[in-house]
């Protein structure tokens, strides 16, 4: 018995897929939206390691979404090495519905939207609690 395992694909489009921007939660000053951009790594860098060693946040959260999950990756294991391996990591991977308007090319026709799935990732980094209280203390 054989059984039929091709994925079912999308049907052909008269017309254009406009992309939507993904929907955020609420956000905090401490989390980092990770983008593809390889010029902006050094900013998020700067950025990550000023939120927690300089401005004393008790941790930071990097988010990368579909292809950009590789670049926040690489800034949560530079940033452990920038701070000595004192920093403690927890990762949690996820899936999000992203939603696409398809505008088609008859113009009385009404725009409709599909939904996909991509892969996310977060990485919530903290420092650990002796060195943050050695730090703190020399600040103060």
């Amino acid at each position: 018995m054989a059984v039929d395992t091709e994925p079912e694909k999308r049907p052909h489009i008269d017309g254009t897929i406009k992309k939507r921007k993904p929907l955020r939660p609420s956000t905090s000053r401490a989390d980092i939206y990770v983008t593809r951009d390889r010029r902006k790594f050094n900013s998020f860098m700067r950025r990550a390691r000023k939120l927690l060693v300089e401005r004393n946040y008790p941790s930071v959260t990097i988010h990368g979404l579909g292809a950009a999950i590789p670049t926040a990756i690489k800034l949560a294991t530079a940033l452990k090495a920038s701070v000595g391996e004192q920093v403690t990591m927890e990762t949690t991977t996820h899936t999000v519905t992203l939603y696409d308007d398809i505008v088609l090319q008859d113009e009385s026709a009404d725009i409709s939207t599909q939904a996909r799935q991509n892969s996310a990732v977060q990485i919530k980094m903290a420092l650990d609690p002796a060195v943050r209280s050695k730090i703190f203390a020399r600040k103060r």
